[in-house]
């Protein structure tokens, strides 16, 4: 049976997934005071710890970013599925975990990976009867049947596809295509769920490195957007490139995380607010403005639009409004249809606007502040 110290290692080598389920803003958090396999996630209105670990960090892929490529010299250790479900079942039984996430390097190929971690989760649904959250990597180029029956035994699938271009995929690994063993299978993830709604039931996503290549913003949202659109994956994830001492990017610069966070507010832009990608601002290097939001600059580059007046302004309007969230406006379109008004900055901000950011681009009573600030 492995050690505390393997689970350990096995924990750490999953630093790149994130595991979060449903929250945009926030990277994998360490679960403090308790074990290092645990990581907070949000699903829902509520954190839940999950215990995410690779099968085994052994891989034979060359991801020039990974502390697990074929080429980094660190120690190499592994699980079966049996001991990796009896470990598993241990935390959760002692109520430390409530959900597992599970990946793995690559030991030999592409199906004895997945079957190993296709027969972890048959173990914990069968022997021990476990229905609990299971988050299963689906590993590139992967078999249909393969995904098909790793979307039967879990709650969510997922598989990174790393770099916006198939030529951003080749500047960090050869050992992958982009188009035959990544995105042909999100299509094949795509089809099976939308064939059989029961498959995975809380969706399945993706992720990218940000910063590993010379990729801009511009060709990572489109990209995403795409997948968004084409494939309907349920979230898109960005982890931003650390460099990895003894990986061949060991001397590359550390991404600023501001720019995972623009990818992020863009995401929820696309998803909650639904802000269209032509309306989108970018530096003239492709990039986003990592100092102001994505949302205030979309506002002022179109002040030709504003001030609008809060009491007239239509629902898409008021969302486009920096300052204007969604419960905002809704509360001020209930307002309205109880025949009443807005009638200073005050009320608005009781109902919830952000006064500093949206007294620019508003107008109450015909007043409005004429200077940006």
């Amino acid at each position: 049976m492995s050690t505390y110290k393997d689970l350990q290692i096995l924990s750490n080598a999953a630093f790149y997934d994130k595991c979060n389920t449903r929250n945009y803003n926030r990277d994998n958090i360490l679960r403090k005071n308790t074990d290092d396999c645990i990581y907070n996630a949000k699903m829902g209105n509520r954190e839940i710890p999950l215990f995410k670990i690779l099968l085994t960090n052994k891989c034979k892929n060359d991801c020039a970013y990974c502390i697990n490529c074929s080429k980094h010299k660190n120690q190499k250790v592994e699980l079966t599925p049996e001991e990796l479900a009896h470990c598993y079942m241990k935390y959760y039984e002692d109520n430390t975990a409530e959900g597992l996430f599970l990946s793995s390097g690559i030991k030999k190929d592409a199906d004895q990976t997945m079957h190993e971690l296709i027969e972890t989760a048959h173990i914990l649904r069968n022997k021990y009867s476990y229905q609990g959250y299971i988050h299963l990597k689906v590993i590139p180029g992967a078999t249909r049947d393969d995904i098909k029956h790793a979307m039967q035994l879990a709650d969510r699938v997922s598989i990174n596809i790393e770099s916006a271009t198939s030529e951003g995929l080749s500047d960090l690994a050869t050992t992958k295509d982009y188009n035959k063993d990544i995105i042909k299978r999100i299509s094949w993830i795509s089809r099976l769920s939308n064939q059989h709604h029961e498959l995975a039931p809380s969706g399945f996503t993706t992720q990218l490195i940000v910063g590993a290549n010379d990729e801009t913003d511009k060709q990572i949202i489109d990209q995403t957007h795409h997948l968004r659109k084409k494939y309907k994956i349920t979230n898109n994830y960005f982890s931003s490139f650390i460099p990895v001492k003894d990986t061949p990017l060991e001397n590359k610069k550390i991404s600023d995380p501001m720019r995972t966070n623009r990818l992020y507010q863009i995401e929820y832009l696309f998803s909650q607010y639904h802000i269209k990608k032509d309306e989108l601002i970018f530096n003239d290097d492709g990039f986003l403005n990592l100092k102001e939001d994505p949302k205030y600059n979309i506002a002022v580059n179109n002040m030709d639009k504003y001030p609008i007046d809060v009491n007239t302004a239509s629902y898409n309007e008021l969302i486009h409004i920096p300052g204007i969230g969604i419960k905002t406006a809704r509360r001020i379109k209930a307002l309205k249809r109880k025949n009443k008004k807005i009638t200073s900055l005050k009320q608005l901000k009781d109902m919830g606007a952000n006064i500093n950011r949206c007294k620019t681009f508003v107008k109450i009573k015909g007043q409005y502040q004429s200077t940006l600030f």
